[in-house]
């Protein structure tokens, strides 16, 4: 996949929904994706365009970096809640591999030479402090007292989780094939055949000696798309469809840049209050596994039960295409609460800057 435009993945997966929901080409009215480190534009209106759409059909592309996804399905969910839309295909699109080098203009105090690019864009002041992701995974680390032992048993059983989930074809339903120069790519490749815990403990912490976080138990950055049909009450009986869940709610929260896990944990807190919900009315949890310390702050905090998190696996398994994640982690709860024979759903996502974003599904009979 490392040669596929993230719009040439959207485009596949656009045509694909319309296929699976046999609904008019002309019926989808917005196309949201969520884009983090593609080369600008507007990837929504270049995909949907390449997908055969119309001229009039609208295309809006968001950068809320790892969060961006599942933004584009909660904005969607909004504007089809007020009425502005009845069909919008929502998700997001990320080619890692195929990155643009980004520099500095020379005119920048930041600009350090013609050779010298950057990989990421500022999320804070630095007055406030800018940490890289790892150096905020590590900070999280620290202030919630969570040991690396613990960090690499979450991240073993991500791997154990997701090979066993593969091996059952749990995610088939959601999986499309794309063809590439070596073939068409049916599954993860990031997954571990033989994870090892002792291997595990062998990892080089990243940011010295002293560190918790090491490439076992944070993710690897990859390619990937994700789109979800999002249709009204109006849309569903006209086409005759049948949804397999109902977006029940979204919101997103801010924290402390450094501390930036906590906004999954900050943006949930927000949204079950507002649905008088707590964490134990809801069944199954997906959470996105940049670091492991993200989902074991989580569970601390919540006093949650481990068994009803991640049960496919999550990101630390499968890998993190930024834009994507958040549309990926809402199918794997789609079809999880489906094969579980479960009614309500809570996915999040911490986000770079000190930012978090989440949304409650519920199953529909």
């Amino acid at each position: 996949m490392k040669n596929i435009l993230p719009e040439k993945m959207a485009s596949y997966l656009i045509k694909e929904l319309i296929h699976r929901y046999s609904i008019p080409e002309n019926s989808v009215e917005e196309v949201i994706l969520g884009n983090a480190i593609g080369p600008g534009g507007n990837l929504a209106r270049l995909s949907l365009l390449d997908a055969g759409l119309g001229f009039e059909v609208c295309g809006t592309t968001l950068d809320f970096q790892c969060g961006s996804g599942l933004k584009s399905i909660n904005m969607a969910a909004s504007m089809i809640k007020s009425g502005l839309r009845d069909i919008i295909i929502a998700g997001g699109s990320e080619s890692t591999s195929l990155a643009p080098n980004k520099q500095y203009n020379p005119m920048d105090k930041r600009y350090s030479g013609k050779d010298v690019f950057f990989k990421r864009a500022q999320f804070s002041p630095y007055s406030i402090g800018d940490p890289d992701m790892i150096e905020g995974a590590e900070n999280t680390a620290k202030y919630c007292n969570i040991s690396r032992e613990d960090m690499d048993v979450w991240a073993l059983e991500s791997h154990i989780k997701a090979a066993k989930a593969r091996s059952e074809k749990k995610l088939k339903n959601i999986i499309f094939g794309l063809k590439t120069e070596e073939g068409i790519v049916l599954e993860d490749e990031n997954i571990r055949k033989k994870p090892s815990l002792k291997l595990m403990k062998r990892a080089i912490p990243i940011l010295g000696k002293q560190g918790t976080i090491t490439a076992a138990n944070a993710c690897s950055t990859n390619d990937g798309a994700a789109l979800v049909l999002m249709a009204s009450e109006k849309a569903v009986k006209k086409y005759n469809l049948h949804p397999e869940v109902m977006w029940m709610a979204g919101d997103s929260s801010g924290v402390d840049p450094n501390l930036f896990p906590l906004g999954a944990i900050a943006a949930s807190q927000k949204l079950l209050q507002s649905r008088n919900l707590n964490i134990n009315q809801v069944d199954l949890v997906e959470i996105n596994e940049a670091f492991s310390v993200k989902v074991l702050a989580f569970l601390k905090y919540f006093n949650c039960q481990k068994e009803k998190v991640n049960i496919y696996g999550g990101a630390l398994a499968y890998g993190h295409p930024y834009g994507a994640s958040g549309a990926i982690i809402m199918l794997h709860l789609m079809e999880a609460l489906k094969n579980q024979n479960k009614k309500i759903g809570l996915t999040t996502l911490g986000v770079a800057g000190g930012l978090g974003e989440a949304a409650i599904i519920e199953r529909c009979n």
